[in-house]
């Protein structure tokens, strides 16, 4: 395996390390939020707010790092310009 495949393996590895971390974050805080609401008297549903938007960040922190855009990837032209050689 050459050291450019070792460095791309370790930036992909950290990349997903850091996606998990950022999950456990996520999941930590939140539940510290809904637990605050509701021994605050369940009022208004305000956790809902940071639920959400928090949430839609973590989503495309997972897209990014499991299923990352195509459609301006350096790998993807270079597979077109070896198809259209031959």
């Amino acid at each position: 395996m050459s050291n450019l495949d070792q460095e791309q393996l370790k930036s992909d590895a950290q990349k997903r390390v850091d996606f998990k971390r950022h999950l456990l974050i996520y999941v930590m805080v939140i539940t510290l939020l809904w637990v605050i609401w509701v021994f605050s008297g369940s009022g208004y549903m305000w956790p809902v707010w940071p639920t959400s938007g928090w949430g839609i960040a973590v989503l495309f922190h997972y897209i990014g790092v499991y299923h990352p855009f195509q459609l301006l990837s350096v790998e993807k032209e270079i597979g077109k310009l070896k198809q259209e050689e031959k």
